[in-house]
């Protein structure tokens, strides 16, 4: 406190005690409120202009991001969603072809059994036709062996209706 009233007291007063000159203190006090009324006039206004735009272009870009974050998300969510149905589509389109398959598989078997049965029946009913033919020939065979026969015990040549009753008894006998 008695530095403040020695300063005051004193004859070239406060601007003196701090070494001060009051011409040199004026004209810079002059040249900063010149400058600051340049620099709030003509610089501020652009730079906050700038700064503002650059301030709403990132306010944008981040907006914009999370619109593309959320778009992402939806394309993801929709893409999985998409991809369920296919592999379900998929299935079914196995599965179906599986039971196409079995049926096929299936139809294929019997059509084979049918062929194969009707070929059994047809060589069953070829092989009955052959046996009685092979039975009509070996009669017709022995009857011929049975008259040479009797031809040859009797020496002498029968008449057919003789040799039908020769051998239709001999047939009989057996």
């Amino acid at each position: 406190m008695t530095l403040f009233l020695a300063v005051t007291s004193g004859t070239g007063g406060l601007v003196t005690a701090l070494g001060l000159n009051l011409q040199t203190f004026t004209l810079d006090l002059i040249a900063f409120l010149v400058t600051a009324g340049v620099v709030g006039k003509w610089v501020f206004p652009p730079l906050t202009r700038a700064l503002d735009a650059k301030k709403d272009e990132l306010e944008a870009t981040a907006k914009h991001e999370l619109d593309a974050k959320k778009a992402l998300e939806q394309a993801e969510k929709s893409a999985a969603q998409t991809l369920v149905k296919a592999r379900e589509s998929a299935d079914e389109i196995i599965a179906g072809a599986h039971a196409d398959a079995a049926a096929q598989i299936e139809a294929a078997r019997v059509k084979a059994e049918a062929q194969t049965e009707r070929m059994i029946s047809e060589a069953r009913e070829q092989l009955a036709r052959d046996v009685q033919q092979a039975r009509g020939e070996l009669k017709s065979e022995t009857a011929k062996l049975v008259a040479g026969a009797a031809e040859n015990l009797l020496g002498e040549k029968l008449d057919p209706q003789h040799d039908a009753a020769l051998i239709g008894r001999s047939l009989e006998a057996e």
